[in-house]
């Protein structure tokens, strides 16, 4: 039997079509290491709080810290209550931001919020929280503090810390303060933790024990809130490094 010899057109198909098919693997082999290069998606790491910080936002979460058979700090000259203060600055703050956002707070009364739920409670779109809190150590110390973790929370967390060195007449704190807690670092929002003055400092717990003090602290607060949204990061760069930190967990040490 007499073979045929293939015609020259259908080697040049052949050669086409592996050509072709060579070029579409290396494709997807560059695209599948781009991709794994990149490490976690960029969707992700905005979750995390690498982005910018917010403005615009709608809806303010105020989360009074402590409650119920968590009494907080308990200032043994004054007998002032972290739980109790905690709930009157937020009810406060409610108050002044009314009629520019939206406000949920996390507890309106002598309540037990476990720290997991008050993350949950948070993330609402288009949200931030703000964690209401005050401080204790050493009787030197004084003035308030205001502790951020993400990037997205550090423009937020600095006006406010601005604000509140202005109403205070205690300065020597810690100030401005990244460290890595459930309520800085869990929510997929914006997120500070105000510690508004140390009840253990004699004059400024003083300070505290005072309504109108407490009202201004407020304010200070509410304003810092209404310049973030008007500006978002405004002048107050550059914004810190990314870190790339798991979740907050119980039993983390404190310095982290």
């Amino acid at each position: 039997m007499t073979t045929s010899k293939p015609h020259r057109s259908s080697f040049l198909l052949l050669s086409s079509g592996m050509a072709l098919l060579t070029l579409t693997l290396l494709l997807a082999s560059c695209s599948s290491s781009s991709s794994a290069s990149r490490g976690p998606s960029s969707s992700r790491l905005d979750q995390w709080g690498n982005r910018a910080g917010p403005s615009g936002f709608g809806t303010v979460v105020v989360d009074a810290g402590h409650g119920g058979k968590d009494s907080g700090a308990v200032s043994r000259r004054t007998g002032l209550v972290e739980k109790t203060l905690t709930l009157d600055l937020a009810r406060r703050l409610r108050s002044e931001l009314r009629g520019s956002f939206r406000v949920v707070m996390v507890r309106d009364s002598d309540a037990f919020v476990d720290l997991d739920d008050r993350v949950r409670i948070a993330n609402k779109k288009d949200s931030v929280l703000v964690s209401i809190h005050f401080n204790a150590g050493s009787r030197r110390l004084a003035g308030p503090e205001t502790y951020w973790w993400r990037v997205d929370s550090y423009t937020l967390a600095k006006r406010v810390q601005r604000n509140l060195t202005g109403v205070s007449a205690q300065d020597n704190s810690r100030g401005l303060v990244r460290r890595r807690l459930r309520l800085t670092r869990n929510p997929m929002v914006p997120c500070i933790l105000v510690e508004g003055g140390y009840i253990t400092n004699a004059r400024e717990a003083k300070s505290l024990a005072n309504p109108a003090y407490r009202a201004q602290l407020a304010r200070a607060i509410a304003a810092a809130l209404r310049e973030q949204a008007a500006e978002g990061d405004g002048n107050l760069g550059p914004l810190p490094a990314f870190i790339s930190a798991p979740p907050s967990r119980h039993g983390d040490a404190r310095s982290s």
